[in-house]
């Protein structure tokens, strides 16, 4: 019996050694900034923002890598193809999010898409964070 419990416990330990350590492409995270209209896009896992564009969009990214990196274990993961790529850690286990910032090809759209890695549900926190930081910086989320 006590063999088991210590199997248990290895294979706890392994997993959440995975979860915290497993390498974090940032090309796995780019996101087609050309796709949608203007709106709020709920998804499995996470949540995605269009926002329409009538300014030059780099202050506004300048201020979204400000209030995103201000957010709490958050860190820049990298940049693919001009899209910004940020990792925010859950607190307690680590569950990275990805949060990904693209401009569309004519700029006139903006594209804010923060989801989960692992697991299928995150109970409302990308979506929670997202509009927190959008609502920082002056960005209306559109439903």
């Amino acid at each position: 019996m006590m063999g088991f419990f210590w199997v248990v416990v290895l294979v706890f330990v392994g997993v959440q050694a995975y979860v915290r350590f497993a390498p974090s492409d940032a090309a796995n995270w780019t996101v087609d900034a050309n796709a949608d209209a203007p709106g709020a896009y709920p998804t499995e896992g996470g949540f995605r923002v269009v926002a329409a564009v009538d300014q030059d969009p780099k202050p506004v990214l300048e201020a979204f890598e400000a209030a995103i990196l201000a957010q709490p274990r958050s860190q820049k993961l990298g940049e693919v193809a001009g899209q910004q790529i940020y990792v925010t850690r859950s607190l307690l286990w680590g569950f990275p999010d990805y949060t990904t910032v693209a401009v569309s090809d004519d700029q006139s759209r903006m594209t804010f898409f923060s989801r989960l890695r692992f697991g299928r549900s995150d109970m409302g926190v990308n979506r929670k964070r997202l509009k927190q930081v959008l609502a920082s910086i002056g960005v209306a989320v559109q439903p």
